[in-house]
């Protein structure tokens, strides 16, 4: 009687283990889940925040940058008093520019430098901010993907089996793995790069 009582508990205690574990990893599954979705978020909204910072940026540069075109012509301009005015003028006006700290380095009007814009640099962190969120985003994604082999090889192994067959609507989930359809990973493999 005593044998019968310990198995009983036993199984019980093993059944309460399994189905306790399982739970958890079909969490898990959930959780990663939710987490490419909060990945993609974020994605949407830095991607639609950086292009815009990174375009009034660029605007704002491609002014400035056409300005001192207009102004460096209108100061080497020499013939006749009007023109000699009008190249002060502009002059001055360059100076104001320079002066004003719309440009981060100055600009030497003799030596025909243009002054080093920022777009650039706003580009190189636009692609590094793309590629930090692309890289957590595949994360995620792998993360899902282990959150499903793992529940799927505790569920389909002994004892999981039976516990699933025990608690079917509790425990039993059929989850799809994150992946391209194979449309897309043919298009991505015939993808080449060209600079054409």
């Amino acid at each position: 009687m005593e044998i019968l009582l310990g198995l009983i508990v036993a199984t019980v205690l093993v059944i309460v283990v399994w189905y306790n574990k399982l739970i958890g990893l079909k969490e898990a599954v959930f959780t990663d889940e939710k987490g490419i979705g909060i990945q993609l978020d974020e994605r949407n909204k830095l991607y639609d925040s950086l292009i815009n910072t990174v375009k009034k940026y660029m605007d704002h540069e491609k002014g400035t940058f056409a300005d001192i075109v207009r102004l460096r012509t209108q100061a080497n301009q020499t013939t006749g008093v009007a023109t000699n005015k009008q190249a002060q003028a502009a002059q001055e006006e360059l100076s104001q520019i320079v002066s004003s700290g719309a440009l981060s380095s100055g600009i030497n009007i003799a030596v025909e430098a243009y002054p080093d814009l920022k777009s650039a640099t706003n580009m190189l962190q636009l692609q590094e901010s793309i590629e930090n969120i692309e890289r957590k985003l595949a994360n995620s994604k792998k993360a899902f993907n282990m959150s499903i082999e793992d529940y799927n090889t505790t569920s389909q192994g002994i004892p999981g089996v039976f516990v699933v067959g025990i608690f079917k609507k509790q425990l039993k989930f059929d989850f799809v793995r994150w992946e391209l359809s194979k449309e897309k990973i043919e298009k991505a493999e015939e993808r080449v790069v060209s600079f054409d």
